[in-house]
């Protein structure tokens, strides 16, 4: 019988999308931190559960033929979590685990799911850092010095990174500067627990393809103090990358007690309030708020296979649903007769309609609203739609979208989904409801995290 504070061999045959390696002692699932499949590991049993425990790894006895030496000190920082996996065994592990959601949850007899889609340099490639801020442990209240990073796994205690291998050396930079802002304008760093102070979180946007950068200040007070000094400290600080020009300085105003990073108001401190990227062919404006793909050297492979699927002869009617700034049913438009998108988020709306105006694509119109509000009453409506893009948050559809979905009949649908397990589950609805699923195509958007996405091709049974 297991027992806390025992120590125990243990073979690691499976990892969580937390990093966790997974082996069996008695027959129970253990989950062991710093491990992954394929080590031979002593544990320590820390916790037990009904039907799983937690354990700590004393050491590795023998370890995987994918083990790597971490590039970053990764165990105490809680962003990327697979730094100790070779990159071979990232894509073999995320193929495994696309094929068990959908085989376990989806109920899909032998799927068909392509090799992981690899990225060629699978560093510093996110155009999104969003960083949070907090307070130097042990300093004084009149010492304004902050740790700007992510916060330490297990803890509300935040990490200062000075750089993380997965940002840009640009957003290093500005992250830098931000401390230094923080200490010369005395700003109050934001405290969770007492809800004192001003400077919450830190984000930097940077356009890839246009080199456009947004730096989001995300405060609970509409005042910010030495704004001028900040904004040339950073664009100094830009000057040595040629390729980057700091275009818009955003204070995001977020008095909010709830976990989330963003408030609703946006006030532009400098610049424009949006940045331009350019995307295959097309340019899009994004703004503080909008969602968009945060690898874009990934994204074009990820929309590639969207094409490829969508196989469009310029007769097709096109539902993007979560459209976001509308940048797949954009891409789709010159082979579609027309492209109707919904999307919640009011500004990602707006920067949708924008981005079709900019382009000239006048086949295109959106619909502000939720997706399982709005389908719904197109299809009493009448709606036909040839192609149905679902693109949803990482929780997936809501069920009452599928139903409306189905009753479409529209006879094909893609699926672009971050994650399998609600991929698996959304599929299983759309199969119980005359759908066939056809293939995945899996493509590691978020190389060393536990994170994968997957383009899915459906088709309606004749």
């Amino acid at each position: 019988m297991l027992k806390v504070s025992e120590q125990y061999e243990v073979e690691i045959t499976d990892l969580s999308t937390k990093g966790e390696g997974i082996g069996r002692v008695e027959g129970i699932a253990v989950f062991v931190p710093h491990t992954i499949p394929e080590d031979l590991a002593l544990i320590e049993i820390i916790e037990i559960k009904k039907n799983y425990a937690k354990a700590r790894l004393i050491k590795i006895l023998k370890p995987s033929k994918f083990r790597i030496d971490p590039a970053c000190g990764y165990e105490s920082c809680g962003g990327c979590s697979l730094q100790n996996m070779s990159y071979e065994g990232q894509l073999r592990l995320k193929k495994k685990w696309v094929t068990d959601c959908l085989t376990r949850i989806g109920r899909i007899e032998n799927p068909l799911v392509h090799d992981v889609i690899p990225m060629e340099d699978p560093f510093r490639y996110r155009n999104k850092a969003e960083y949070s801020v907090g307070r130097v442990s042990g300093k004084a209240k009149k010492d304004r010095g902050c740790n700007i990073g992510f916060y330490q796994a297990g803890t509300n205690r935040v990490l200062n990174i000075d750089s993380c291998l997965l940002q840009t050396e640009v957003a290093d930079r500005i992250a830098d500067v931000i401390r230094r802002y923080v200490k010369a304008s005395k700003t109050p760093i934001y405290d969770p627990k007492s809800r004192t102070g001003v400077l919450r979180h830190v984000i930097v946007r940077t356009a890839f393809n246009t080199g456009e950068i947004m730096l989001i200040l995300v405060a609970t007070d509409k005042r910010l103090e030495g704004n001028d000094w900040l904004v040339d400290e950073i664009c100094n600080e830009l000057e040595e990358f040629e390729d980057y020009s700091l275009e818009s300085v955003i204070l995001n105003v977020n008095k909010s007690r709830k976990g989330k990073t963003l408030g609703d108001i946006n006030i532009t401190l400098a610049g424009k309030p949006t940045i331009k990227e350019h995307l295959m062919g097309l340019d899009f404006e994004i703004s503080p708020t909008s969602f968009y793909q945060v690898n874009p050297i990934q994204t074009v492979k990820l929309y590639e296979k969207v094409k490829e699927y969508a196989s469009l002869t310029g007769i097709e009617t096109v539902l993007d649903v979560y459209c976001g700034v509308g940048t797949i049913g954009l891409i789709l438009a010159d082979k579609a007769k027309k492209v109707l998108g919904i999307e919640s988020v009011k500004s990602a709306f707006i920067d949708a309609n924008r981005n079709a105006t900019i382009n000239g694509i006048v086949n295109a119109e959106y619909i502000n609203g939720k997706a399982e509000e709005e389908l719904p009453k197109l299809v009493k409506k009448g709606l036909k739609a040839d192609l149905i893009i679902l693109d949803p948050p990482r929780s997936g559809c809501e069920p009452e979208l599928l139903e409306a979905v189905a009753m479409t009949n529209a006879p094909k649908i893609i699926y672009v989904s971050c994650d399998p397990a609600t991929l698996a589950r959304d599929i299983k609805l759309l199969t119980d409801k005359d759908y066939n699923f056809i293939e995945a195509q899996p493509v590691d958007m978020f190389p060393y995290t536990g994170h994968v996405e997957c383009v899915v091709l459906i088709t309606r049974n004749i």
